[in-house]
């Protein structure tokens, strides 16, 4: 037979082995894409508006506000708020995406180095991600979302622009009459934002659509839990009344639940109220916002009405005489700083580690290590057993490949100090190690003190002859700069604490000159420096009723006010 017939009479057969083939890839190609979407469904929980939330996102939720609340709070509250944390969420960033907020890679990356850089060491840092779950690329998300859902919010507050009187009407419902006008503002303008923010995600949730819902998931949906007075209560409203509760006491979930639907019936007795006396809200909040928002609107229908005279306020002015005295106070900028070892103080500190190496044996290591530490010059400890993860890199990279009952042959520098390590037992195999260790910690010589004390001195006269500014620039040691206000000689400061320490140095600075404090701290040493420059303060004085007056009308009607609220509750 001739290659060419042959070649004639295979042709429908290989035509029909192609339409085989074409067809057997097909089907399996097909069922790879059966198989792989399946195991795909498997790991979404639900198709929220055109996205598909996964599982792992609202399990992560769970987690997180597991880690927030820890004991006392009831797993069915946590799971129905986590739900709708990440529903909140996906319509935020839909929110942004609307509005064109975008965040910048310079700011997530300044954040990621952020918080790589608060764990001292890379390598641990990844180690925690991986604990976690996370990636890099994974973590850089988080912080973009987080980012987008902060601008969001930031964009509602931007075109916030009260008029005189409804900044006063603000002023007199939170008595911050003496409050700098300018912080009220911002204050203002970011709660009216959050409200119009809320507004807005209260309609993005009226308009989504829940689809492809996964079982588990299915009691955890917002939904009417009860209705009272017209008022519709759901799931969420009251898991939020609920760990509110829990929170503030110990009890049971059916305790705390039954608490907090009185809160709520009483919430609802005021706005009914409320909306008898013309106060309206907007329906696209929540409800628990909006039975909030009848309570503010009826404070202040009430506080209107109340028109004190001048007899009226100087008794409770007298009745209350020394709420309106004027207490002390300071403002302050302060700078935190902690002196770095020159080189020098590096080398003199391995020479002294490196001679204690030579000097220590596998036998007399203890008896070595507890003389030295007595000097209070070394530190010597038994660490005991540890694994991977638990100590600096550096550390651990030296001990790895020490034999059991050895002494490392080099000295072993970390962020610490210089170390001379003695492994008790080595179980390379399953991670873990046995070991002691004396440490020479590396810190700034008197010279070294005294340079950086000359170099302050002269900052401090260049501040104080205009020549440069007081910030964090002034010094490479500077750890922290921060601004202070209202500080009281008690020793409370807010945003920072309790610290009369830092209460003093600031009330004996001279106004807008320095002062400098070597030895500062809970635990003083030579190398702790703290910087003051007292830019404000408010001498004490004697309450007067004239200075006082606006105050105390606002604290009269604000009396009035509740005790008008306490009768509704009897």
């Amino acid at each position: 037979m001739s290659i060419r017939k042959f070649r004639k009479q295979m042709k429908p057969f290989i035509i029909v082995l192609t339409v085989v083939f074409i067809l057997s890839l097909a089907y399996s190609g097909y069922e790879s894409f059966r198989k792989s979407r399946a195991d795909k469904k498997a790991q979404e929980a639900m198709l929220l508006n055109a996205d598909y939330v996964q599982k792992i996102d609202i399990e992560r939720a769970k987690q997180e506000l597991n880690n927030t609340y820890k004991e006392g709070v009831d797993k069915s509250i946590i799971d129905i708020l986590a739900f709708n944390d990440v529903i909140e969420k996906n319509l935020t960033l839909h929110l942004a995406k609307d509005l064109k907020i975008k965040v910048p890679s310079s700011e997530i990356d300044k954040q990621y180095q952020e918080l790589e850089a608060s764990m001292g060491d890379k390598e641990q840092f990844k180690r925690m991600l991986q604990v976690q779950g996370l990636t890099k690329d994974s973590l850089k998300k988080k912080i973009e979302e987080n980012l987008l859902i902060q601008k969001t919010i930031e964009q509602f507050s931007k075109d916030i622009n009260p008029t005189d009187e409804e900044l006063n009407s603000y002023i007199a419902l939170h008595s911050l009459v003496n409050a700098d006008r300018a912080k009220v503002l911002e204050s203002y303008k970011f709660e009216k934002g959050a409200e119009k923010y809320r507004i807005e995600l209260g309609k993005a949730k009226k308009a989504m659509t829940i689809k492809e819902l996964a079982p588990e998931y299915e009691a955890l949906v917002e939904k009417t839990s009860y209705e009272e007075e017209g008022f519709a209560i759901t799931n969420l409203d009251l898991a939020k009344a609920t760990i509110q509760v829990m929170l503030s006491k110990k009890t049971t979930k059916e305790e705390a639940e039954k608490e907090a639907k009185q809160i709520i019936s009483n919430q609802i007795k005021v706005a009914k109220i409320a909306k008898e006396k013309g106060v309206s809200v907007d329906e696209n909040l929540d409800m628990l916002s909006q039975l909030q928002e009848y309570l503010l609107g009826l404070s202040k229908k009430v506080g209107e009405d109340v028109k004190p005279t001048d007899k009226e306020l100087r008794e409770f002015f007298e009745r209350y005489k020394n709420r309106y005295d004027i207490l002390p106070s300071a403002d302050a900028k302060l700078t935190f700083i902690n002196v770095k070892p020159s080189k020098e103080d590096e080398n003199l500190s391995k020479q002294k580690a490196e001679k204690v190496l030579a000097e220590v044996t596998t036998q007399n290591f203890e008896k070595k290590g507890n003389e030295l530490k007595a000097t209070g010059e070394y530190v010597y400890e038994d660490l005991g057993t540890f694994q991977t993860g638990m100590m600096v890199k550096e550390f651990e990279e030296a001990v790895k490949d020490a034999p059991s009952n050895s002494i490392v042959k080099k000295v072993v520098k970390t962020g610490y100090g210089y170390h001379v390590i003695f492994v008790r037992e080595n179980d390379s195999k399953n991670s873990k190690w046995t070991a002691s260790h004396i440490m020479v910690p590396t810190k700034p010589s008197e010279s070294t003190i005294k340079a950086k004390m000359d170099k302050l001195n002269k900052v401090k006269s260049d501040v104080e002859a205009g020549v440069i500014a007081f910030n964090d620039k002034i010094d490479e040691d500077v750890i922290q700069n921060i601004e202070v206000k209202d500080v009281s000689p008690d020793g409370n400061i807010p945003n920072v604490g309790y610290s009369p320490e830092i209460a003093k140095a600031i009330f004996e600075a001279p106004l807008n000159s320095i002062k400098i404090i070597n030895n500062f701290g809970p635990t003083p040493t030579k190398y702790t420096i703290l910087l003051v420059q007292k830019t404000k303060e408010v001498k004490p004085e004697l309450a007067n009723f004239e200075k006082s007056k606006e105050q105390v009308k606002i604290d009269y009607i604000n009396l009035k006010v509740a005790e008008y609220m306490a009768k509704l509750f009897k």
